[in-house]
């Protein structure tokens, strides 16, 4: 079966921002780096043109691509983490060095890619059949910017 793996664009920074990334989560690694044979729209000949690195466990590629296309709000990498302990450590370090909040646990890093940074039971919460629960929980999550477990399971049970 057909291997699907996420290929991020960047203007420059494949190789810093899949370090910085690898440094992020447990487990993470560089796999390789292919430097470009000849010139391209976003470098010149022997400059890193992808990266692959593996996060999480998943496989992801970072290209140079050049200054053609940003990363907006369509697309992003949604990291469910077990505990608020582990919200807060990855949502401090997705936001080093330029990152900004967003609204309802998402961030933007500082290479501009879109996170949603979320605590596991709160995916249980969204699952509950009970309208009431589920009202409650959303409801709850409309005020954060970073997603508060306690919080969020307190609006829950009610």
């Amino acid at each position: 079966m057909a291997a699907i793996k996420p290929c991020l664009w960047f203007d420059g920074a494949a190789l810093e921002a899949a370090e910085f990334y690898v440094s992020v989560f447990p487990g993470s690694r560089v796999t390789s780096i292919s430097l470009g044979p000849v010139d391209w729209p976003g470098g010149r000949a022997g400059d890193v043109l992808m990266v692959e690195f593996r996060l999480a466990g998943r496989d992801h590629q970072a290209l140079n691509g050049g200054p053609y296309t940003a990363f907006n709000e369509s697309i992003s990498l949604s990291v469910t983490c077990d505990g608020q302990a582990e919200v807060d450590r990855v949502w401090r370090a997705l936001l080093e060095d330029g990152g900004a909040e967003m609204q309802c646990g998402w961030l933007r890093d500082r290479f501009g890619l879109r996170w949603q940074i979320v605590p596991a039971a709160m995916e249980d919460m969204l699952r509950n059949a009970d309208p009431d629960r589920l009202s409650r929980v959303m409801s709850a999550m409309m005020t954060m910017v970073k997603l508060d477990e306690a919080a969020l399971k307190r609006a829950h049970d009610g």
